[in-house]
Formats: structure tokens, C-alpha cells, sequence
């Protein structure tokens, strides 16, 4: 006994491709030779937005992340070199939403950072002579 007819595996197919297709314009949503190409394209840019997506709110992030470092006087590179030092385990989504909603918070972690860049770069307080990173603090 045959389940299925013969055509039932391309009506599938044909059914998936138009569920995908639903909502696009002209013959793209039910004529299945140009909903096929267009069904195929949509599901590659969706696959690459989700990585593009990801790639914009770290730039984002990182761009707060700067205004609010330079605020209180440090690069953004300084501030994450002088967070590692200090050993604050913040990721750049944490870090963005203090330096937005809460300043005093930033500035605090701000204040570590350059603490810590200080303690390396200049043990006693003071810049070392021939020290390439001496502009680093104010």
C-alpha cells in the first residue's frame, strides 16, 4: 500500500518554499520558479544578519563604551587594558549599559582602570622617563 502519493514530496516541497515566501510581493509569494530563488536569497541574508547583528551591538558598545572613558579622560583602549589589570570581569554589554544608565558606576570602574594603569606604568606616582606611555593619564 502506497502512503503518499507521487506528487506528495514536491507539494511539500513546494508548500515549504511558499511558507517561507509568505509575505513577499508580486508572483514571488505564489508562483513557485521565482519563489524558490527568492525563498533561498532570504534565508542566506537571515542567516548573515543574525552574525551582522551581533557585529553591530559589540560596535555600539564599544562606542559608548568610549564616550563615557573619555568623559572622565581615558582612550577606550586604555580603559580596557586598565580593566584588565584590575581584573574587572565586565563584558562591553555591561560596561555599555553603566556608562548610559548609570555614570557614578562608570566612573568608579573608570577610576580602577586608570588605578591600575597607573600601578604599572608609574609605580611610584610619577611617569617613568622614556615611558611611551606616559600620555596615557592626565
Amino acid at each position: 500500500p502506497q502512503l503518499l502519493s507521487p506528487s506528495a514530496p514536491s507539494r511539500m516541497k513546494r508548500d515549504r518554499v511558499f511558507e517561507i515566501a509568505k509575505g513577499f510581493r508580486g508572483k514571488a509569494k505564489n508562483c513557485f520558479r521565482v519563489a524558490n530563488p527568492k525563498a533561498e536569497n532570504a534565508l542566506m541574508h537571515q542567516y548573515e544578519d543574525r552574525k551582522r547583528l551581533k557585529r553591530d551591538m559589540r560596535t555600539l558598545w564599544i562606542e559608548r563604551i568610549n564616550a563615557g572613558a573619555r568623559e572622565h579622560g581615558l582612550k577606550y583602549s586604555d580603559f580596557i587594558h586598565g580593566s584588565s589589570l584590575a581584573n574587572i570581569q565586565l563584558d562591553r554589554k555591561v560596561l555599555a549599559e553603566l556608562a548610559v544608565t548609570e555614570p557614578p558606576a562608570f566612573k568608579e570602574v573608570v577610576d580602577k582602570a586608570r588605578a591600575a594603569l597607573i600601578a604599572k606604568y608609574a609605580p611610584n606616582g610619577v611617569p617613568q622617563q622614556n615611558d611611551p606611555n606616559q600620555t596615557l593619564l592626565p
